[in-house]
């Protein structure tokens, strides 16, 4: 992924080492981390039996006080998996605050955290997971979705929009229409439908793999990442 390209956003660790630098565009690579991850900690404080506005309370406080101390200016690509790091902070402003007894004003948050209704809809009541599992789960849910960005942005850029509506549904399953009916819509032939599902899943794939990349240390291996993802989303 490159950064001077615009048809990708910029990786999660060039995001980390932003925060290291200049102030204003050390706030702005923060703010987009954190719009990229509430969903998983909000996961993990409603796993807890939260109710949503505390949940959101939580989460948002998390992420006032990250923006105010720099939170992602110590991750660290050599130091572990950005999952872990986010994990384990967020799990000790909850026992910090809890020793406090602070309670943080809802919305006080630089970050908006918006649609609660609509995500909880979703997903379904997730008090009865494992917090560290439900967390898990939405986070591999972020991995997916921003595969599945890049693959429609890939396709689009090539002007092939028409091809990958056709083909998307062979990333979760069979197709709904037979390889000839969709090589007859599309005007083209059945060995390029065919070479086009192989093509398809092999590019998903590789992106999937480098979203991961961009999570993990150099000494960790991305399939380990990517089966156990896999995993928590089939469970």
């Amino acid at each position: 992924m490159s950064e001077n390209n615009p048809s990708f956003q910029p990786t999660r660790w060039t995001l980390v080492q932003k925060v290291k630098g200049d102030k204003t565009e050390a706030s702005r690579a923060l703010n987009e981390l954190c719009s990229l991850y509430w969903r998983p900690l909000y996961a993990y404080a409603r796993s807890f039996g939260r109710s949503m506005e505390d949940s959101e309370d939580a989460v948002q406080g998390f992420m006032a006080k990250g923006i105010e101390k720099a939170l992602f200016a110590a991750a660290s690509k050599e130091k572990g998996k950005m999952r872990t790091f986010l994990l384990t902070s967020f799990k000790r402003y909850l026992r910090d605050e809890h020793a406090k007894q602070i309670t943080i004003k809802r919305g006080s948050g630089k970050v908006e955290v918006t649609d609660i209704a609509a995500e909880e809809e979703r997903w379904g009541d997730s008090r009865a997971i494992d917090p560290t599992i439900s967390f898990d789960k939405r986070w591999a849910l972020i991995v997916v979705e921003a595969a599945g960005k890049q693959l429609k942005q890939k396709y689009t850029d090539e002007g092939k929009t028409k091809i990958y509506e056709a083909l998307l549904p062979s990333l979760s399953g069979e197709l709904e229409n037979s390889y000839q009916t969709i090589a007859d819509n599309l005007d083209i032939s059945l060995s390029a439908v065919k070479v086009g599902v192989h093509r398809m899943r092999k590019r998903y794939g590789e992106m999937l793999r480098a979203e991961i990349i961009e999570t993990i240390t150099e000494n960790e291996d991305p399939d380990d990442e990517l089966r156990y993802l896999i995993a928590i989303l089939s469970d």
